[in-house]
């Protein structure tokens, strides 16, 4: 290993990994669903790499098993052995390590314009002299020194390709059972397929989230690039579990944070950024 770090002493950024790729390992990724798994790794292009991976386990063989166009019986027994194979082994050399304890992360929410201005909802925005960071703390209206909870959201969007699965619409529901989405917020949640739109109905989960007040929309894009018409106007603030936050990504003039499904679903509640009760 070239070098080692571990999280006090490294923030990744969005050049973090600049045309190389990231594997992900660890107990914390070991106790991932595949959903959380592809999360990351669809997370990797926004540290500039050219992929992210997580070694293929018992989880990744059974979420496989079964559905279309993976192999079956004799052939199936022959592609496991050698998925197991891609797994990199205790000779593996990198570039550099980074140790994370996620047992000590906060939920994360983005302050700034890029997805690696980032800080733990409950800690301060840091303070910042250079003139980029001092452009994206006025472009959106936070303050350093304080932390993201005492911003109100305009709007809330739960979607796109990194956080529309069906594990996220069902935390979402989760945390909305019971509740209303607060007076003046609009909530937006979008499932990421077809197919993951029809599991949901079938769970009643649609009806869960239109009973909080939230708006249960059709399959696509939507918000994560301001598709269909669903933009922040401007000098709104939009809560989103989509995987980019640069000026406009949303709509001309709006503020984009990022977020988990979960802290989308308490701040929508909430009417500012808020943790899960």
């Amino acid at each position: 290993m070239a070098d080692r770090f571990n999280t006090t002493e490294v923030n990744m950024g969005v050049d973090g990994a600049l045309y190389q790729a990231m594997e992900f390992t660890g107990s914390t990724i070991s106790g991932l669903d595949m959903d959380g798994r592809m999360t990351i790794c669809n997370m990797s292009i926004e540290a500039g790499a050219r992929a992210g991976l997580i070694g293929p386990d018992e989880t990744t063989f059974e979420y496989l098993a079964g559905r279309p166009r993976v192999p079956r019986d004799a052939d199936w027994d022959a592609a496991v052995r050698r998925w197991r194979s891609l797994c990199s082994g205790e000779d593996a050399r990198f570039d550099r390590t980074v140790t994370i304890d996620a047992s000590a992360l906060q939920p994360m929410v983005t302050f700034g314009t890029n997805p690696g201005m980032v800080v733990g909802i409950d800690e301060p925005v840091p303070e910042g002299t250079d003139a980029s960071f001092r452009k994206a703390l006025d472009y959106m209206q936070v303050e350093s020194g304080k932390p993201m909870t005492v911003n109100a959201v305009d709007v809330v969007f739960i979607g796109s390709c990194t956080n529309g699965r069906l594990s996220d619409i069902e935390e979402a529901a989760r945390i909305l059972q019971g509740h209303k989405v607060a007076d003046g917020v609009r909530m937006m949640v979008v499932p990421g397929s077809e197919k993951v739109k029809a599991e949901a109905e079938a769970r009643g989960l649609d009806r869960v989230i239109a009973a909080a007040g939230a708006e249960w929309r059709e399959a696509g894009c939507s918000m994560c690039i301001g598709m269909n018409g669903d933009i922040a106007s401007p000098g709104q603030l939009s809560v989103s579990t989509s995987n980019r936050n640069f000026e406009g990504r949303q709509g001309k003039g709006g503020r984009t944070h990022l977020v988990s499904p979960a802290i989308a679903a308490a701040s929508a509640i909430n009417g500012h950024f808020a943790d899960v009760a």
